[in-house]
């Protein structure tokens, strides 16, 4: 189900764009972290230009669980370390329900 959801977003991804407001541009769907030799994805990557920072969507289908800050804390410190330019503002990750 997040897949699908997901899909239908990428596919109004223009309209998405204009509603988050000024200065975004979409970067990546499934944007892919690595650490040794696992992978991680970030559902949707945005960069902000007025922030001057990178910004995250993590999309659930549920009620929040715990372990979503956990694995949002995580995905934040592999951007701090393997994305985030020295100029740039830290990361925003934002979750997103679908209740």
């Amino acid at each position: 189900m997040e897949r699908e959801l997901e899909e239908r977003l990428v596919e109004k991804l223009k309209q998405f764009i204009l509603d988050l407001g000024f200065g975004f541009s979409f970067i990546s769907n499934q944007y892919r972290l690595t650490l040794g030799n696992n992978e991680y994805f970030i559902d949707l990557l945005f960069y902000n230009q007025k922030l001057k920072c990178l910004v995250g969507l993590e999309l659930k289908t549920g009620r929040f669980k715990p372990e979503y800050a956990g694995k949002m804390d995580f995905y934040l410190h592999l951007l701090d370390e393997q994305v985030k330019m020295k100029d740039e503002n830290p990361f925003y990750l934002v979750n997103m329900f679908n209740n």
